[in-house]
């Protein structure tokens, strides 16, 4: 009776949305919203801004002191090219260097173990509810900072990197799971907008300070500011983090009526003389919702029955020549910077684009992405279809196109680094904001299998940028700043048509490997429980 009560209060249906219900939930919510993100994103934004310090971490594990490198002038060294900045010259004769390769996969190796988390942390979450999933993920992503800014070798570092992308496994698959949960169907853009331009903040703020803090004091005091700040983070998420995990059906999950609703509402009244009122442990507690390892062990395997769906294949491939193209433009514009004579403690304002995009990225990826959705599905007879949100990854795409032109013309050119910037705000843009929309399409498109898809998309965009992203500074330095960027926005141009290919035969694909969620069982549903509510028994 308690988990029934459970499942009317959090998932009641109204024809439009999923609904979240009173008794507190939405101050809840509205405390979680705010507090949620920070976690992942600390872990996150030390994925983006460590890839800014290699040539820090370069003269440190070969035994020099890193402040020379603001007395260093890399104009001269580099010829005036991007592709000639070279840390090594900078190393005093008889030096031996550090290992590069290792070196450059402490900005790479949190992307495989986030990847690689996801596929564990998701099931995991299936079976035990999302609270303590997303706890000990938070522990990991302060935890590996304080190991991290303790550390005193290069591969207790590395160690160290790889629980932080354990950590930040929660912003790339959970997080947007437990959008799905709680959030209004029409509101989904919002929310997850919401979330990604908070992430944008957070990496603009530690983007400029990490490379000034890096060559003129200490390094491993980003690790500490980052982790207290987590540490803070994650005490939120103790107290106002509630579970939100409840077992649905098909038809909840689609957004068909299944309760039945009284005029001028829209959401079923709950009757507390019959069903329980929640508590705090309703919320608050641990495993209060029981444990369902077997919906765990066949979220894996629908993992894999999932991994093949074109909506899954195409979400992944826009997905991750995204985050290439902006993890390779985030390591290698500095670089162009310090070409045209800027001193390294300065680089970090090459993040600044990040906070142009921030506030678009809201505009864009929320109230706007949800206008032009539930116009769409205005226009298909009140009926919102997943393929409905592909009208709003066009302009990411063609930012992201032409911001990636821009940005390896700027580079091979020595452009004015304004330019340079105009490429990499554009290329943040249509990262940030695709990154957003493509999370709500996937997830609507099979509500059924959530976690599955969240984790294919989400890890198999990861692993593939692991390995991309680890060679993209020797590719521009062998193939040219234009040659390598415009392959990369040809792969986009290519991505790009699966917009209209999706927009328009999406539905039969998701028919035809998902099935169908007919509204005649929905409609018995409520035909019952207008006869229970009849005989005050509802």
């Amino acid at each position: 009776m308690d988990r029934y009560w459970h499942h009317l209060l959090l998932y009641a249906v109204s024809s439009s949305s999923l609904v979240c219900t009173s008794c507190g939930w939405s101050g809840l919510a509205s405390d979680l919203f705010s507090c949620r993100p920070l976690v992942g994103s600390l872990a996150l934004s030390a994925e983006v801004i460590i890839g800014s310090l290699i040539p820090v971490f370069l003269l440190y594990y070969s035994g020099v002191d890193v402040h020379i490198l603001n007395t260093a002038d890399f104009a001269k060294i580099s010829g005036g090219s991007a592709t000639g900045v070279n840390p090594f010259a900078i190393l005093p004769k008889g030096v031996i260097p550090a290992d590069i390769a290792k070196i450059s996969m402490l900005a790479t190796v949190p992307l495989l173990a986030n990847g690689i988390a996801s596929y564990f942390l998701v099931p995991l979450s299936i079976a035990i509810g999302r609270r303590p999933v997303l706890l000990f993920a938070g522990v990991c992503a302060w935890a590996g900072g304080i190991w991290a800014g303790t550390s005193t070798s290069l591969e207790s570092h590395l160690a160290a990197r790889s629980i932080q992308g354990l950590g930040a496994g929660a912003v790339e698959a959970l997080i947007p799971l437990i959008i799905q949960d709680i959030v209004f169907i029409h509101q989904r853009n919002r929310a997850m907008s919401a979330i990604v331009s908070s992430q944008g903040i957070i990496i603009t703020g530690l983007g400029i300070a990490a490379p000034y803090i890096a060559s003129n004091y200490d390094w491993r005091w980003l690790y500490f500011i980052t982790s207290g700040v987590g540490i803070a983070a994650w005490l939120l998420l103790l107290v106002f983090l509630p579970e939100t995990r409840w077992m649905r059906s098909k038809e909840e999950l689609s957004g068909q009526q299944v309760y039945p609703l009284e005029p001028g509402k829209n959401r079923p009244a709950l009757n507390y003389a019959t069903y329980s009122a929640p508590t705090k442990w309703t919320y608050m507690g641990f495993f209060q919702t029981g444990f369902e390892w077997q919906a765990a062990g066949m979220s894996m395997l629908n993992s894999l029955r999932t991994a093949l769906f074109p909506a899954v294949v195409w979400a992944t491939i826009a997905n991750s020549i995204f985050i290439v193209v902006n993890t390779a433009s985030q390591q290698i514009g500095s670089f162009a910077l310090l070409a045209q004579g800027w001193q390294f403690q300065w680089t970090g304002l090459s993040v600044l684009p990040f906070i142009a995009a921030t506030g678009l990225v809201y505009l864009f990826g929320g109230p706007i992405a949800d206008r032009i959705a539930n116009a769409a599905a205005r226009r298909n007879g009140g009926s919102r279809e997943p393929e409905h949100h592909l009208l709003n990854i066009f302009a990411p795409f063609a930012f992201g196109i032409a911001g990636t032109f821009i940005f390896g013309w700027a580079g091979q050119t020595n452009a004015h680094w304004a330019i340079l910037m105009v490429g990499s705000f554009m290329i943040i843009f249509a990262f940030l904001v695709s990154m957003s929309v493509l999370n709500v399409f996937i997830v609507e498109s099979y509500p059924m299998w959530a976690g599955p898809v969240l984790v294919n998309v989400s890890s198999i965009r990861l692993i593939i940028a692991f390995f991309l992203s680890s060679h993209s500074v020797e590719w521009v330095a062998t193939k040219g700043f234009l040659r390598t960027f415009a392959v990369f926005g040809e792969v986009m141009i290519v991505a790009s048509l699966g917009i209209p290919a999706l927009y328009f035969f999406g539905k039969r694909v998701r028919q035809w490997t998902a099935g169908r969620v007919g509204a005649s069982k929905a409609k018995k549903v409520v035909e019952i429980s207008v006869v229970d509510e009849k005989s005050n028994q509802f």
